[in-house]
């Protein structure tokens, strides 16, 4: 299997379609549940996602080398943050009532279903809700560390933070998280 470095080099040189291809497949996973941590609609997430390799496309030529998933989630990170920035004066809190009520609504019409397939859905909700409550170092850093698997140093650098900070912030995240879902099993 190539190195995720081997592919992105093999775009930028040659134009290699197929590289980028593996590239997208090898990290979409990880980069959707990363942008759908820190954005609050599916919507915004897949435009997001595809924001972020039109700008992986158009940035590749500057890609010097080094580990591709840091470089990846800076890249997904900052269009998130845009995203989040752009929104900021158009949210209202009637919006969250008003998904909540068509997640409600979506679960009563889609008929009985056991109970342990509830209890699963709305224990994954409670945790992406309490990822959401986060304050926003600690909500990056965590989600960079575990849907990205980025190491400390490399989120520290992204962050501009001293990799002290960066590792208070996950432990505050996982402290906070513990304490908001004290009641899941």
């Amino acid at each position: 299997m190539e190195e995720d470095r081997d592919l992105l080099f093999a775009y930028v040189r040659g134009g290699d379609v197929e590289s980028l291809a593996a590239l997208v497949r090898r990290h979409s996973a990880w980069m959707q549940a990363l942008l759908g941590g820190l954005l609050q609609s599916a919507a915004d997430v897949d435009d997001a996602f595809q924001e972020t390799w039109v700008k992986v496309i158009r940035s590749a030529s500057s890609y010097r080398g080094g580990a591709v998933k840091p470089y990846l989630a800076a890249i997904a990170r900052s269009v998130a943050i845009d995203r989040i920035r752009q929104a900021r004066g158009t949210v209202s809190l009637d919006e969250e009532e008003g998904e909540g009520a068509d997640a409600a609504a979506a679960l009563a019409d889609a008929g009985p279903t056991p109970d342990e397939r509830f209890e699963s859905k709305a224990t994954a909700e409670d945790v992406r809700s309490a990822v959401r409550a986060l304050p926003e170092g600690p909500r990056q850093v965590l989600l960079m560390r575990i849907e990205g698997e980025v190491p400390f140093k490399d989120i520290a650098a992204e962050l501009g933070v001293p990799l002290g900070t960066t590792l208070t912030w996950m432990r505050t995240a996982t402290l906070k998280l513990k304490e908001m879902l004290g009641g899941i099993r």
